[in-house]
């Protein structure tokens, strides 16, 4: 058996009333905690967005709860417009500098989690390495790589130096966990050793996230009781491409029965909700994150699950809402490089349709395609669920952490190839 731990998680970002804004470090915090670990996140007030600054203001620099056997310390930070590139300088360097301090306040663990990239987290693990903590650091996009794809990073000299900082938290962490073996490839590629990359995907409770009937109040309140939805939960940023589901749904406006019901926040929401209105697209709903408890609800109102990203974006992981929509029983529409670690998934299991990213066209005859099949779709979705039922359930990775832990705990232990695939 595991020998208990003391655990220090770091994260910006740590939500558990906020449904989707964080589902990795909450489960994974409160998933330990389950297990008799002694867990503390440090990480800031909710700042995701304008409702959670709404309902969660700063009281204070510091504050600290408890929450389902996790001790939570969060600290100021100043929330800064994603576009404005200096405020959100400051933003990183005023969460540095408070996280570092509440991290003083927590003593020393046995073990650091920390979310990369460095920008998140520099600081306080460079504390707490100096007390010569092992850490264990959470890579869910390589950095510089994402922001050059994005076409926000152009700079040589700044790509470097992100790119040197990264590669420096790679060398000094005990391990390095990654979604996929792509992201696994792409890191061997920088130099950093396969034994030291753990491939630990992000899974899902199924038993709380399971088909549903479609309930009743809620589509009412939205309007969907009779129709057959399209929905897209999660994040609405730069690289989802969702410019493409409104030119999708334009496409479809001749079909009253199909409506795309888009759940989420992020910096393109406020632009692609100002579009819609522009081209006056009677079918498509926007709606806020619901709160976790609500989360079955919401996916039992959708028909059809849809995963977006654009063209060559993250191509090596798997967004954390696919195996939700497998998990709800939906079959998937992904507009995605048939290739990427998302097409050979949805080929693995069975569970949807892969189309080029993009294209409205194409989407729009994958959603008809589905929605005029009914036998097609029940099937789909149908396997998707018992595939990450047997294979992605959240206690398969809170079993590669607990043994991730363990072997930082004990030196000369097995390497991570013997932990963790």
């Amino acid at each position: 058996m595991t020998d208990k731990a003391k655990i220090l998680i770091i994260s910006g970002h740590y939500y558990p009333d906020y449904g989707p804004a964080t589902p990795i470090f909450t489960t994974m915090a409160e998933d330990l905690a389950a297990r008799s670990h002694d867990v503390t996140v440090v990480t800031t007030f909710p700042h995701y967005s304008q409702r959670t600054q709404i309902e969660a203001k700063c009281p204070a620099l510091f504050a600290e709860e408890r929450r389902n056997g996790v001790r939570i310390i969060r600290t100021w930070v100043y929330s800064a417009p994603k576009r404005s590139l200096w405020r959100r300088m400051v933003y990183h360097l005023m969460l540095n500098l408070f996280a570092a301090a509440a991290v003083v306040r927590v003593g020393r663990p046995d073990v650091i989690i920390a979310g990369g990239p460095f920008l998140w987290c520099s600081l306080p693990l460079l504390v707490k390495a100096c007390g010569r903590v092992p850490f264990i650091y959470l890579v869910y996009d390589i950095y510089p790589d994402i922001l050059i794809r994005l076409n926000i990073l152009h700079h040589p000299a700044a790509i470097a130096v992100i790119d040197r900082i990264e590669k420096f938290f790679y060398k000094q962490s005990f391990r390095v966990s990654v979604l996929s073996e792509g992201f696994k490839r792409n890191l061997i590629a920088k130099g950093v050793p396969p034994d030291k990359i753990s491939v630990i995907p992000v899974c899902v409770d199924t038993d709380f996230i399971r088909p549903l009937p479609k309930d009743p109040e809620l589509a009412a309140r939205f309007g969907v009781e009779h129709k057959r939805v399209v929905l897209y939960a999660g994040n609405i940023g730069f690289s989802q491409g969702l410019d493409n589901l409104l030119d999708a749904a334009r496409r479809l406006a001749h079909r009253p029965d199909i409506v795309f019901l888009i759940i989420g926040e992020g910096a393109m929401r406020e632009p692609l909700e100002r579009r819609a209105k522009e081209l006056e697209l009677t079918n498509c709903i926007f709606a806020d994150f619901v709160r976790p408890e609500q989360v079955p609800r919401s996916y039992s109102l959708g028909d059809i699950g849809l995963v977006s990203l654009k063209r060559d974006i993250v191509v090596e992981s798997v967004p954390s809402k696919t195996y939700s929509i497998m998990a709800a029983g939906l079959p998937i529409v992904a507009t995605i490089d048939p290739h990427s670690e998302i097409g050979q998934l949805i080929r693995r299991a069975d569970c949807g349709v892969c189309l080029e990213p993009e294209n409205p066209e194409a989407l729009a005859q994958g959603i008809l395609d589905l929605v005029d099949h009914p036998d097609l779709r029940h099937r789909l979705g149908h396997n998707g669920r018992d595939y990450v039922v047997a294979h992605f359930h959240r206690r398969v990775a809170a079993d590669h952490y607990e043994q991730i832990i363990d072997a930082a705990k004990r030196p000369s232990s097995p390497s991570v190839g013997q932990v963790a695939r």
